[in-house]
């Protein structure tokens, strides 16, 4: 309070304006007043001596007392106001005051509230912990006795169980007495074969069932177990599956999969005949077994080639159970082959899972050509079609491995397909039978150039054998020549040549002598005959290749087939139409039936791909080689679903080499079919070949051509030009095909169609 009032009378004091009287006498003796008024003149008046001053007023200062007086009332209001301030900060004061004091009596009560609190709390928190002490007290004294209780039972077990051994070991002796006494036999080994006899040891323990008699040795030496026998059990295929074991005839139970890897797997997958393992499943991964565990802790070197070789705990002795079960997943080493044909690239299809399983035969519910081409050549050969049933062949009697195969035409083996194992809907009514295609592979021994000597055969993956020469004529050894690269031949018998060793493979080969292979003659069954190696057959044969197959129809050569091509570098083959317009084209491009995958990379393009007697591409460098040698015609024939037939030619045809990414050089059309390749507007002329793998196409709208339409190799124009003769093989699906996806030629046919049939094929 003191300190607001000292500084009201502090503003109050300041508030006066500035004002000086100063009174003095002059050397007259008047009185001289000055009134000086800050902002103003300064006024002195002179008043004579004895003169009266009362009353008198000087100029101006009426004036100015009414300006103080104003003034004066101004600073009076300040003061008032400033009082009225001060009032209501003193009110103000006095309120927090009590409300501070207020506070102070609620926090002494809450203070007083939560110290009682945490006191009552501290009681319950002692209470409790005497409470669980005397828990965990009272604990510890029923373990104690629990565990005195179990040790007592357990010794009782252990005697139990060593009056057991000892009166197993007694009936053990007896019985080998017995047997001794029988026959003369092997000594039985603990969980092993007794004997040949009927003799057979007590039931043997199991892991999910309380024994009645416990294993015949308790001692836990790790030893193999000779003759067991192995299986694999709930998987989807033969490769995979839990491991069960059985010993001789008894019965099957589970491996337990206590430390049980990688080498004890491959042990396994190769006991089974299949490859290494791939994989080791724990944990009952293909379903719980049921019965024994018969193995517990196997623990395999990996180079053992029977699972009974390896170290194991005692044959019966385990403690897992069935959720212990161990699974493995081998490498396929299954195969393939045709039996009951003429010759060994047709006849009913069998299938083996592994080395040491038995043949069995393919039932025919889902099967398409698709998976006829890929069980061809995962034996070899370069396609196959299916045949039309038992009729054909004969009817299996084995068990029926597959059923239900399902394949793309991709896949390199069978069980990359997909199928269902051991069909139960199926009979040997539904075998499925193949014929493979595919040359039979010829050369020739024993003579003093390689035109000539003993002739010899094989097919893919076999052995090489020889021909009898019972009806071995000319025509044969032309056809054989043929095949060799040779214009012609003559057949020569009796044993002309040095005689051959191993199988003679053929007899009574019956050639019409057109053929471009061997195996396109009449053969009697492969590998039937009744000669010995004094009738192997010969050839001597004459001329080199032509050039071409121009070259061949000049010299009279006028079969349709397979020829070798002289301007080529060696055992370089190419298709020689001999009937279409004139006959002489050197086919470089056929697609026919869709058996060859045309959705190929630059490297095989470049090469070529294929089967010379159906679908293929002769390949870019030899295109390129060909060409470059002299000038060729181009000739496109084209075949619809309709069996409709139209054609293109042109007059010049030439193709770059790879440094300039195999150019095409096309003009001057003629045909049917329409322009598709030198259309003005998207011309495949002066562009590079393109593949899904290498992009030289210019289409800057639709990016790479390749891979966006049909994935084929082609020369694409711009905007990825009008044909794709290379594209997807897509079926008689008409006009409602894919759009710009198949065997396309737009002119003809337009965007979506695909066509059934084209080849491409060259002539000077």
């Amino acid at each position: 309070m003191a300190n607001v009032a000292l500084l009201a009378v502090f503003l109050l004091s300041g508030s006066f304006p500035a004002r000086a009287q100063d009174t003095r006498t002059d050397q007259a003796g008047s009185v001289l007043r000055e009134y000086v008024d800050k902002g103003y003149c300064t006024y002195t008046y002179v008043v004579p001596p004895g003169s009266r001053t009362e009353g008198f007023t000087p100029p101006g200062l009426e004036r100015q007392l009414a300006e103080n007086k104003e003034e004066t009332d101004r600073l009076k209001n300040q003061v008032d106001r400033l009082s009225s301030l001060v009032n209501t900060l003193l009110s103000t004061v006095g309120s927090l005051s009590a409300e501070l004091s207020e506070e102070k009596v609620r926090s002494a009560e809450l203070e007083q509230n939560l110290t009682q609190e945490l006191q009552e709390q501290e009681t319950r928190l002692q209470n409790q912990g005497q409470d669980i002490a005397q828990g965990i007290q009272e604990l510890e004294t029923r373990l104690q006795t629990l565990g005195q209780d179990i040790a007592q039972g357990i010794q009782e077990q252990e005697t139990r169980l060593q009056t057991q051994v000892q009166n197993m070991t007694q009936q053990l002796q007896e019985q080998e007495t017995r047997l001794q006494t029988q026959c003369t036999c092997e000594r039985p080994v603990p969980g092993g074969d007794v004997s040949t006899t009927a003799a057979s040891l007590p039931s043997e323990r199991t892991a999910t069932t309380q024994p009645s008699i416990p294993p015949p040795v308790s001692t836990g030496i790790r030893r193999p177990v000779t003759g067991i026998q192995i299986r694999l059990v709930g998987g989807a295929n033969p490769l995979e599956g839990r491991v069960e074991v059985r010993n001789g005839t008894g019965q099957w139970g589970s491996v337990c999969d206590d430390n049980f890897d990688l080498q004890d797997a491959d042990v396994v997958c190769r006991q089974l005949g299949f490859g290494a393992a791939l994989e080791v499943k724990l944990a009952g991964h293909f379903g719980e077994g049921s019965g024994n565990v018969w193995l517990d802790e196997v623990a395999c070197r990996g180079n053992e080639t029977d699972l009974g070789d390896c170290p194991a705990d005692s044959w019966g002795r385990s403690d897992c159970s069935h959720k212990e079960d161990a699974g493995v997943v081998c490498i396929e080493k299954s195969a393939v082959r045709l039996t009951g044909g003429h010759v060994p690239w047709e006849g009913r299809l069998e299938f083996r899972p592994g080395e040491k399983s038995d043949w069995g035969a393919v039932c025919n519910t889902g099967w398409t050509e698709a998976g006829a081409g890929v069980v061809c050549r995962q034996m070899g050969y370069t396609g196959g079609v299916t045949s039309s049933g038992p009729a054909d062949i004969g009817e299996g009697s084995e068990n029926i491995w597959l059923g239900d195969v399902t394949c793309s035409g991709n896949e390199t083996n069978i069980l990359s397909c997909g199928f269902s194992w051991e069909p139960s809907d199926c009979d040997h009514t539904q075998d499925v039978h193949v014929i493979c295609t595919g040359d039979v592979s010829v050369r020739l021994t024993g003579g003093q150039n390689s035109s000539e000597g003993q002739v010899e055969i094989r097919i893919p993956n076999d052995d090489w054998g020889t021909v009898c020469d019972d009806g071995f004529d000319d025509r044969d050894a032309q056809v054989v020549c043929r095949q060799l690269g040779y214009r012609g031949g003559v057949a020569r018998v009796g044993g002309v040549f040095p005689e051959g060793t191993g199988n003679i493979w053929l007899d009574n080969l019956n050639c019409a002598g057109n053929e471009s292979s061997v195996s396109d003659c009449e053969i009697n069954r492969w590998g039937d005959h009744d000669c010995t190696h004094k009738e192997d057959a010969g050839v001597v044969c004459g001329g080199a290749a032509e050039g071409d197959c121009a070259g061949y129809y000049s010299s009279r050569w006028t079969t349709s087939g397979v020829y070798p091509i002289g301007l080529l570098p060696a055992d370089v083959e190419a298709f020689c139409d001999m009937d279409t317009a004139g006959g002489g084209w050197t086919v470089i491009q056929r697609r026919q039936d869709g058996s060859v995958p045309f959705n190929r990379t630059w490297e095989e393009y470049k090469l070529g791909f294929g089967n010379k007697n159906g679908e293929y591409w002769l390949g870019n460098e030899k295109i390129h080689l060909l060409t470059n040698q002299k000038n060729y015609s181009l000739r496109i024939d084209l075949a619809d679903w309709n069996n409709e037939s139209a054609y293109a030619e042109y007059s010049t045809f030439r193709v770059s080499g790879e440094s300039d990414g195999y150019r095409l050089h096309i003009s001057g059309y003629s045909g049917t079919a329409g322009d598709s390749l030198i259309d003005y507007l998207h011309s495949s002329n002066g562009e590079r070949f393109s593949t899904v793998d290498t992009d030289n196409d210019i289409s800057s709208y639709w990016g790479r051509c390749s891979q966006r339409f049909g994935q084929g190799g082609w020369w694409f124009g711009s905007d990825c030009g009008y044909s794709w003769l290379n594209g997807r093989y897509l079926g008689n699906c008409g006009s409602s095909c894919s759009s710009m996806q198949g065997v396309v030629w737009y002119f003809w046919r337009g965007w979506s169609y695909s066509l059934k049939s084209v080849s491409m094929k060259i002539r000077p």
